[in-house]
């Protein structure tokens, strides 16, 4: 008897053994997002976009740009210049973003020559009549004071993900956040005000892969329900791990700093 309970211990301590590192290696809600922001940021990037903005079934723009982020520890910096329609080539605006520090917005006018100041507590602001915002650019880098949680996991596009809520400071609502448990990429998020309405959703249409067999976005997708406004965004070139000249992240210089050569 003494060594059948021998036995059964032996056997239950394996299981719990075999179990543990699963339990051990759980990962916080803050860890899955700070690891997904780098898996779907990369260090840094240069991108060309083309942001198509429809009301309804009626094509309200279409616009060609570049989008380059610098994404470095604690913080990140965003560059966009415009490509098309004409009278929006060359509208520039740079975003600047660190941790424990007010995030910084640019925006040069090539008809003035001039840069100007933007409100960054305001995130909802238009980007060049594309419907995108600061918050779009900036994505889900952390901002301060945010509260993320794992509220549950469920199955999206044919991926099993987390799903985290983030509380956002100041009573202003909440944005959950799915991202995929298997390689940590951000599948869809939700905007949600502080009365419990869906104020914006963003979900990835495409994935493409790269040489190194990373996965990125290709095709996106924002709804904006209350103004029945969709937008998408196309990734038509994409290079990562680049390095970005210092003048295209300067404030005093973004605005004609000729990073084409």
């Amino acid at each position: 008897m003494i060594h059948s309970y021998k036995r059964l211990a032996i056997a239950l301590l394996g299981i719990m053994l075999w179990c543990a590192p699963n339990q051990l290696c759980a990962l916080t809600a803050q860890e899955i997002l700070d690891q997904s922001m780098k898996q779907n940021l990369a260090e840094s990037l240069r991108v060309s976009l083309t942001v198509k903005t429809y009301k309804a079934k009626k094509l309200l723009s279409d616009h060609v740009l570049w989008l380059m982020a610098q994404i470095r520890q604690g913080g990140g910096n965003f560059f966009v210049e415009f490509d098309s329609p004409p009278e929006s080539k060359g509208l520039r605006f740079l975003l600047r973003a660190k941790d424990g520090q007010e995030p910084q917005a640019l925006m040069y006018l090539p008809a003035t020559g001039k840069s100007v100041p933007l409100a960054v507590d305001e995130q909802s602001a238009d980007i060049g009549g594309t419907g995108l915002t600061m918050e779009d650019i900036q994505g889900f880098m952390p901002k301060g004071g945010e509260k993320p949680e794992i509220v549950k996991e469920e199955p999206v596009e044919g991926r099993d993900c987390y799903v985290i809520r983030i509380s956002l400071p100041g009573q202003n609502g909440e944005r959950l956040v799915w991202i995929s448990k298997q390689d940590l990429l951000m599948i869809k998020s939700q905007q949600i005000d502080s009365a419990g309405k869906v104020k914006r959703i963003f979900r990835v249409v495409e994935f493409f892969k790269t040489e190194q067999g990373k996965e990125f976005p290709r095709e996106e997708e924002i709804l904006i329900p209350d103004k029945n406004v969709r937008i998408l965004l196309r990734q038509d070139s994409a290079v990562f791990g680049i390095e970005i000249p210092e003048g295209i992240m300067d404030p005093e210089t973004f605005g004609t700093f000729n990073w084409r050569g």
